[in-house]
């Protein structure tokens, strides 16, 4: 984990916001920068290919648990990615894809046991491509738990960074998305929590970012704020999912 020295200044606290909305890197899926004041940790998984994770199941044995969760390759929390349904396997093809002898899905979810002391965010962002233009095609039922319970608690906001189109299959077209999510957890004392989705029959999910912060900024983009960044960065395709607020399920 590590230490941010936040300011008092609302000049500094508005320039971390810019910060963190205006940090789209590239065309090629690029996560939301995310700066958030006080102490913070973030954890990143890339790489979720075979080759990395031997004795995995594969295709034939896609619905087989995992041998054990995936530790996140790099970063500074205590986060880890497992299966906990359905089908779904690290593969060549990039990531980690859903499908196999059978037709179904997949669901998952990144668990942190030791989140950082006053946890009051958590933001989450994943790049996933699926079969479909529309992004809740691919992915569905995102929700936190916190402290062991099963709350599933919705983001408080979200955004479509970019949807990228990327051939078809079956004649429907495919579409790299990156998503970002991003909960507001003050007040809760949360000391542990987990994220959990379902992912589509045929997508491959390549990249995964978490962070938490011990001081709640709103870093996902308000929704005159992603348009505007739209307006500046056309080609990332970049448009605003809405937000989402816990006094009703997406």
């Amino acid at each position: 984990m590590t230490t941010n020295i936040s300011s008092s200044s609302s000049g500094k606290v508005l320039a971390a916001i810019l910060a963190a909305i205006l940090s789209v890197a590239s065309a090629n899926a690029a996560f939301l920068v995310v700066n958030l004041p006080g102490t913070t940790a973030q954890d990143n998984w890339t790489d979720l290919t075979a080759t990395n994770y031997p004795g995995f199941p594969v295709y034939a044995t896609s619905g087989n648990a995992w041998p054990s969760p995936i530790a996140a390759t790099s970063g500074n929390g205590g986060g880890s990615l497992n299966k906990v349904s359905g089908l779904g396997f690290p593969s060549n093809g990039g990531g980690v894809y859903v499908g196999g002898m059978v037709s179904g899905t997949g669901t998952f979810a990144v668990t942190d046991s030791t989140a950082i002391t006053g946890l009051e965010t958590v933001v989450f962002q994943l790049e996933v491509e699926g079969v479909g233009a529309n992004w809740n095609s691919v992915l569905s039922g995102l929700s936190l738990n916190y402290n062991g319970g099963s709350q599933a608690l919705p983001f408080d906001f979200s955004l479509v960074v970019s949807a990228i189109p990327n051939g078809s299959l079956y004649g429907q077209p495919k579409t790299i998305f990156t998503l970002a999510y991003q909960w507001d957890l003050t007040s809760l004392g949360a000391t542990s929590f987990n994220i959990a989705w379902t992912a589509a029959e045929h997508s491959v999910t390549s990249n995964l970012q978490m962070n938490q912060g011990d001081t709640m900024l709103q870093v996902v983009p308000e929704p005159a704020t992603g348009m505007l960044l739209g307006l500046g960065v056309v080609a990332l395709s970049l448009c605003w999912v809405g937000r989402s607020r816990r006094e009703g399920m997406e």
